[in-house]
């Protein structure tokens, strides 16, 4: 379940996972599940007027950092220019089974 809270004007969009909306499953593919994850909070950053670009902050819990290393270029090409503060977790596992991968992204806004 997706949270959006929005203390102060930040956004923290919480439990973005890479399950496919259409089949409900998950990709055996990290990357694939990262792309997915990343998608979901695309669309929800949207809708509140703000892009990837704007995430100040990027929480990753995986459970394992094996395949993270996949994941380089596309952090570089949506994050390169923002360079947003990052914190890695690892778990052992999900209870969903399949999981590999959960995102917090976050959108600190400047104080006046």
């Amino acid at each position: 379940m997706k949270e959006t809270t929005r203390p102060h004007a930040d956004i923290h969009i919480r439990h973005l996972t890479g399950r496919d909306p259409d089949t409900g499953l998950f990709p055996p593919a990290l990357l694939a599940q990262f792309r997915q994850a990343l998608a979901q909070g695309a669309s929800e950053l949207q809708r509140d007027g703000y892009t990837l670009q704007d995430v100040t902050h990027i929480v990753f819990t995986l459970t394992g950092t094996k395949d993270f290393t996949s994941s380089f270029s596309l952090l570089n090409e949506l994050f390169g220019h923002s360079c947003p503060a990052t914190t890695f977790r690892l778990v052992r596992t999900y209870d969903k089974p399949g999981q590999l991968i959960e995102l917090d992204l976050m959108v600190r806004q400047a104080r006046s």
